[in-house]
């Protein structure tokens, strides 16, 4: 995380400090030591790399706001890094009142709101995912399943429910008569 404070447009000096919390108190007194009165802190990410910062910073009294990172065009000719971001956000914050900035949410409702929405985004992939390669399986092996048109749901019901087991057959060796969970499946009884 990159600190370049600003007084009034000119650059007083820079830093790196990694977000972990220990760095981010050292990054704390370090922005002290080169401020004084109203401080505005702009920061990217406080959603996300950033949240534990804009906490840390937030409860020490400092007002912590969310910029945008820098488009695309506007950082043509001068790449990306993070002192370069880190000169662009504090400079971004000028222009604008304060109050129209802004605020992170990285905490509360939002925060939790934002992990399901995630978890749940996740899951939909996975499933998409696994019923994918459940069709290709069953699409290359002759398992007696039309299997023209995506699977339907009484499909993978019929599929999972063609062996179940209590116990793993590995541990019985390779023979399934052993155990006495296997299921006989007859392909042409699905048909």
């Amino acid at each position: 995380m990159p600190l370049w404070p600003l007084i009034e447009g000119a650059s007083i000096e820079m830093a790196n400090f990694p977000t972990s919390a220990a760095p981010i108190d050292r990054a704390l007194a370090w922005m002290i030591q080169r401020t004084a009165g109203e401080v505005l802190v702009a920061a990217e990410g406080t959603a996300s790399y950033g949240a534990r910062m804009t906490t840390i910073i937030g409860s020490a009294g400092w007002t912590v706001r969310e910029v945008k990172p820098p488009r695309r065009k506007a950082r043509v000719g001068t790449g990306r890094s993070d002192p370069i971001d880190a000169v662009a956000a504090a400079r971004s914050v000028f222009s604008v009142d304060h109050e129209a900035l802004a605020q992170p949410c990285a905490e509360g409702l939002r925060a939790a709101l934002r992990v399901l929405l995630a978890a749940r985004r996740s899951l939909d992939v996975q499933g998409t995912a696994d019923r994918n390669a459940l069709t290709a399986l069953v699409r290359t092996t002759v398992l007696g399943i039309d299997v023209r048109h995506p699977l339907t749901d009484s499909q993978v019901s019929r599929i999972a429910s063609w062996r179940t087991r209590t116990r793993d057959d590995r541990a019985l060796g390779s023979n399934p008569r052993r155990s006495e969970t296997a299921v006989r499946w007859n392909p042409a009884a699905d048909l």
